[in-house]
């Protein structure tokens, strides 16, 4: 199989885990459109980099956060206008859960927060996020530890769910 077909195939396999990844990052539709066409962008023109065809999603993966924060730093230097806050709940459905989940994952620290996307969001082992993150496997699991204290403490509840 060529990397061509690599590629291909790798898109098709995860998408669904691609998309999960930068929603969890960036929440807004159109900055995860752009952070995922910019990733398969970069991936494509960088394949030959990827060593083995079976990192193929560690790898891209990689590429997408990296996309996603990158659009994150240029986005902080924009302040919303009052229009926009008030349209950001204007469909009248309820996104308690969301809300909280998406507070609780924003107070994290970068390091956690993406820990806690890729062990929870995209059901990554702590070996693949190792990988990924380009870190032991060690440090995963106590920052994995250190991400569920904090989400616990922030949400006021027990750690039963987590």
């Amino acid at each position: 199989m060529n990397l061509n077909d690599v590629f291909i195939e790798g898109i098709n396999n995860n998408r669904l885990s691609f998309y999960k990844t930068a929603k969890a990052i960036l929440q807004n539709e159109d900055d995860i459109e752009d952070a995922i066409q910019d990733a398969l962008e970069t991936g494509y023109k960088n394949l030959d980099t990827l060593k083995e065809p079976k990192y193929f999603k560690t790898w891209m993966t990689r590429i997408l956060i990296n996309k996603c924060y990158d659009i994150l730093r240029k986005k902080s230097k924009i302040v919303p206008t009052e229009d926009e806050l008030l349209d950001n709940n204007s469909d009248g459905k309820d996104y308690t859960g969301k809300v909280e989940i998406e507070y609780v994952l924003n107070k994290l620290d970068k390091d956690l927060k993406e820990i806690v996307i890729l062990f929870y969001f995209n059901d990554f082992k702590q070996e693949e996020i190792a990988a990924i993150l380009n870190i032991p496997k060690g440090t995963v699991k106590s920052r994995l530890f250190r991400a569920r204290s904090e989400m616990v403490a922030l949400m006021g509840t027990n750690s039963k769910g987590f």
